[in-house]
């Protein structure tokens, strides 16, 4: 989940001042972490204390931090403020940006669709907005038990209708010539995986979403979480997300990571 995490924070200053390249600076002074962040850290919570549940969860990291302007979406937004736990229809891609913990505490395809199915509906329970969630869980899964690319695309392929055929460059070019801004899953779920499937490592992952412009913060962060669980993820990367967030969110993911190192025992 640094992955997420990592991805979220260097993206944040790209995500309306978009660039169209891989040579960027990784460490400018105004990158922080957004609502992805906090939302992926709000499913591990859930996780970890299954008596309050994904929705209530989400509500309450929201009402922590939606007054320190962490982006959060309009829809999202409301649904904060309001006093219903009832999803609403959403296929925004704040499903998956969030879904990376789940793809942790599964042993199985199904637990992990299962799962990812869970925690996208309490909000997201248009079916764009679950199989968003579900393709990222999987794709992360697969990579954290040792698959190759090509076998994930397989697996991927097999059970979403994603366009995955297409590549990074065309994307790229794609994008800055049109300069479309979508947060919606079926236009930034698949073009994060393709970004991981073309990347060499785990720092070209993030260069190369970066890249595609776009919900550049998702698109990276959900990039990322792949990556993670694919290539591992170098002491660097966790001290940049340790120091990049607060004392609350870094304790959380510390305890997370814990717990998931003990369901390995």
């Amino acid at each position: 989940m640094y992955g997420t995490i990592v991805g979220d924070v260097i993206g944040s200053v790209y995500e309306f001042h978009n660039v169209y390249r891989k040579d960027i600076p990784l460490d400018l002074p105004l990158m922080r972490f957004t609502d992805d962040t906090v939302l992926t850290v709000a499913t591990m919570d859930a996780i970890m204390h299954p008596e309050v549940g994904y929705a209530q969860m989400y509500k309450q990291y929201f009402r922590d931090y939606y007054l320190s302007d962490r982006g959060f979406g309009g829809r999202f937004f409301q649904w904060g403020l309001s006093s219903s736990l009832e999803p609403y229809n959403s296929y925004g891609n704040g499903s998956a940006m969030r879904i990376a913990p789940v793809a942790y505490i599964c042993e199985t395809i199904e637990d992990v669709l299962m799962e990812a199915k869970c925690s996208a509906e309490v909000t997201h329970n248009h079916p764009e907005g679950i199989k968003g969630a579900q393709a990222i869980a999987l794709a992360i899964f697969l990579a954290r038990k040792g698959y190759s690319k090509a076998d994930i695309e397989f697996e991927l392929l097999s059970r979403f209708d994603y366009d995955l055929s297409r590549t990074v460059e065309q994307i790229r070019d794609f994008q800055e010539a049109n300069g479309i801004f979508e947060e919606t899953c079926p236009y930034s779920v698949p073009e994060a995986i393709i970004c991981f499937f073309e990347a060499e490592n785990f720092e070209d992952t993030i260069r190369t979403a970066i890249s595609i412009g776009g919900d550049s913060d998702t698109i990276a962060c959900m990039a990322g979480s792949i990556a993670e669980a694919y290539y591992g993820i170098e002491k660097k990367w966790i001290t940049f997300a340790d120091e990049n967030l607060d004392r609350r969110l870094r304790e959380v993911v510390h305890q997370f990571y814990a717990y998931i190192n003990k369901l390995k025992d």
